[in-house]
């Protein structure tokens, strides 16, 4: 029996073939992937897909005209891949994954349950009849019709782990989308299950399905499931393309500003996401120990103890910024992670990571559950005055930086502490609410589209906490785990009209240094009509952090047609060259943009480094005093005027600049040339300790050394050393070291 890493791998193998239009090898792995799973149907529609294709492949090459032969061949390519998803499910049922014996437990009512969606559902009374199919009770007996409807576990497993949707599976789906008398959350719900199942199987009605509930406009529901329209595009991006009806559906949206404004919001809330476990990582390693250091401190000297008290709360006090001085980065570290929260980033994942276990979170539908005040499950865990209650639930609902599941373990987690501390905490958080409450007021930070930011922001950790934390997340396809490289992916060519998205998402990639995901996408705006200017500066920069310098070179080079910043295109560009060891094309970048620039430290320098490892130790010489004339602070330029001067036979010069670098930053290398050195002034006690010196670093070995002394051979015999004692000195050194 295959495993489940094997089952996955060939199926991704089959789809890769069908998208490459290798349809025979698709059908030949199709065939191992059926082995052992004993379907009738699966069988024949094998054996009809096998047949179909070697006949239109006879009548191909017999030269038999059919007009209709496009049409079938598409249609083939599409009836292999939804036998491949049928199949693939078959196949990890047998794997044993829990989520499967879940679906296997729910399969004898399921077909009661959707017989009973496709009787009852009737358009002029479905609010009613919703009711009556959502209602998980399994006994005969009448409904209670005031009872509110609810997507219930057992309703979210139905919608979840249906593999392909039937005509009563859409019904369902449509009759939650229109109803009245659903609640927003428990939509928000059907909407997870959505698209949970669409990631777990595709299916081209799923995906309508998601549109539609986009279409239908309703508050906290269509930005669900715009997020699940979005990743479902990109994780099934090379399939996409086969089914014209979701292309005409993406295609409506065209001239849409709005949508594709939407669409980066939530494509640059992913890629924050990605960030989640970096930002974590920083802050147990970064500010965590600095607040633990000063916790003390600050204990003491602020008087913690007694801190709520009315002037305290009204008088900032005068020691806060000493305690601060004892750690000035601190303060530093602390806003930055408040800016970064502002922005969207998630600050909270390492601190209620360890909050995921109560008995709440044991039902799956509820790791996306909305937060909403009047859950009674909520209701129920928080212990208070029914109006501090009602003040503190709804100050926790209207919270933009905390997301849905947080804020459920944040109030299981006051149930469990003491009481006094549980309400001196609502206390903190209902102060701390109604200064948000008057910012809203202020900003309008949470009108539209500000407010749908924090709703895609909030669902979007709801997601990566379930794909992160979940007990059986292994039975799942990580989706915060894919490359999300979208350059040449479906989802590039949905937002072609809207470059700004991809400009947008592209700039984040950059700012945050994954070089080679930024570079797909600025590959992807450099081809097209104009390209601005920093799109062609960030390519070719992205290149040349990756160590792809030809490729920077090009795209510099390109970027030093524009007027600005073309002084420092040309920098890039003799860096690039250097690198290339195309010295002699750098000096001539070099003296050009020297005559625009007479006394950039830059140009001399690189000017200096041309012509040193062109060996005109002479001209090197000349452009490295300039740039010690022009940069007295930069002592490093001492090295190669010291060198320099010491491969011209200028020892005394040379002693003079060697001896200074040894006393302001000494390396081994400075230490074997000011050895050199000494040794061709014939101070060999001299010369023998700085040798040893060199060898006390970690970077230079005897042999390293011998290397290199090989290498000086002809500058130490100019500058009057005797070679015939070059052996001794490894010798001598051999015995000393």
């Amino acid at each position: 029996m295959l495993s489940k890493k094997e089952i996955e791998n060939l199926s991704n193998d089959i789809n890769d073939l069908v998208i490459k239009n290798r349809l025979k090898e698709a059908l030949a792995k199709l065939s191992i992937l059926m082995e052992g799973i004993h379907v009738a149907d699966f069988t024949l529609q094998f054996e009809n897909l096998d047949k179909t294709y070697l006949m239109l492949l006879e009548y191909t090459f017999r030269g038999v005209p059919d007009p209709q032969r496009d049409r079938i061949y598409q249609s083939l390519r599409v009836s292999i891949l939804e036998l491949l998803d049928l199949v693939q499910q078959k196949a990890l049922h047998n794997t044993g994954m829990h989520i499967y014996s879940i679906k296997a437990q729910m399969e004898d009512k399921k077909e009661i349950a959707l017989e009973e969606a496709a009787r009852n559902i009737d358009s002029l009374h479905f609010d009613k009849e919703l009711a009556r199919l959502l209602h998980e009770n399994d006994v005969v007996g009448e409904i209670n019709e005031a009872e509110l409807p609810r997507i219930s576990p057992r309703i979210f497993q139905l919608i979840w782990l249906t593999d392909k949707y039937a005509e009563a599976d859409i019904r369902l789906m449509h009759a939650i989308k229109s109803s009245s008398d659903l609640p927003w959350h428990d939509k928000c719900l059907a909407i997870s299950a959505l698209t949970l199942s669409l990631l777990t199987c595709f299916d081209k009605e799923k995906f309508l399905i998601l549109f539609d509930f986009y279409d239908n406009g309703e508050e906290q529901v269509w930005q669900r499931a715009l997020t699940g329209l979005v990743i479902a595009i990109y994780f099934y991006h090379n399939r996409v393309q086969l089914y014209p009806v979701i292309r005409d559906r993406i295609e409506k949206y065209r001239d849409d500003q709005e949508f594709y404004s939407q669409v980066r919001h939530i494509l640059i809330q992913i890629l924050k996401a990605r960030e989640t476990e970096k930002i974590t990582r920083n802050f147990k390693e970064e500010i965590l120990p600095d607040v633990q250091k000063f916790e003390s401190k600050i204990r003491e000297r602020l008087d913690l103890d007694h801190l709520l008290t009315d002037d305290l709360i009204e008088d900032k006090n005068p020691d806060w910024e000493k305690i601060f001085e004892d750690s000035p980065d601190l303060l530093d570290k602390i806003q930055k992670m408040s800016e970064m929260q502002m922005e969207g980033l998630d600050l909270f994942m390492g601190t209620f990571a360890m909050l995921k276990n109560f008995d709440f979170f044991r039902e799956l539908s509820n790791w996306f559950r909305p937060f909403y005040r009047s859950n009674e499950t909520v209701l129920n865990a928080v212990s208070e005055h029914p109006q501090v209650k009602e003040t503190f639930l709804a100050g926790m609902e209207e919270s933009f930086y905390m997301c849905n599941s947080d804020k459920y373990s944040f109030c299981f987690n006051i149930n469990h502490l003491p009481l006094e501390q549980g309400r001196n905490i609502m206390s903190l958080f209902i102060m701390e609410a109604e200064n948000l409450h008057e910012i809203k007021e202020e900003d309008a930070i949470l009108n539209k589209p500000e407010k749908d930011i924090y709703i895609f922001t909030q669902y979007i950790q709801d997601l990566y906490r379930f794909y992160k934390l979940h007990p059986f997340r292994n039975d799942f396809v990580d989706i915060f785990n894919l490359s999300w490289d979208i350059a040449g992916t479906e989802l590039s060519n949905m937002l072609e009209p809207a470059p700004e998205v991809l400009k947008t998402a592209a700039q984040f990639l950059f700012e945050k240094e994954h070089f080679e995901e930024a570079i797909h996408l600025l590959e992807f705006l450099a081809g097209l009509e104009n390209p601005q200017q920093d799109v062609i500066e960030k390519l070719a920069y992205s290149y040349q952090l990756s160590g792809n310098y030809r490729k920077a070179l090009e795209y510099y080079k390109k970027s030093e047609i524009f007027e600005s910043n073309r002084l420092w295109s040309v920098k890039k560009i003799i860096f690039c060259l250097r690198k290339l060891k195309l010295d002699d094309e750098a000096l001539e970048w070099c003296t050009t943009a020297l005559k625009q620039a007479p006394d950039d430290v830059y140009l001399h320098t690189m000017i200096g480094n041309c012509y040193l490892d062109l060996k005109r130790y002479e001209e090197a010489l000349e452009h490295y005093f300039r740039v010690e004339f022009l940069a007295p602070d930069n002592k490093k330029v001492m090295r190669p005027i010291g060198w320099c001067c010491f491969v011209l036979g200028k020892i005394e010069m040379a002693h003079n600049y060697m001896s200074n670098i040894l006393q302001i930053d000494a390396q081994s290398h400075d230490y074997i040339n000011a050895g050199h050195v000494e040794f061709c002034l014939h101070n060999k006690t001299k010369a023998m300790e700085y040798y040893r010196k060199a060898l006390e670093g970690i970077d230079i070995s005897l042999a390293k050394f011998n290397e290199i002394l090989e290498f000086d051979r002809e500058f130490l015999i100019l500058n009057g050393a005797n070679p015939e004692e070059f052996p001794m000195i490894t010798d001598y050194l051999r015995y000393n070291y």
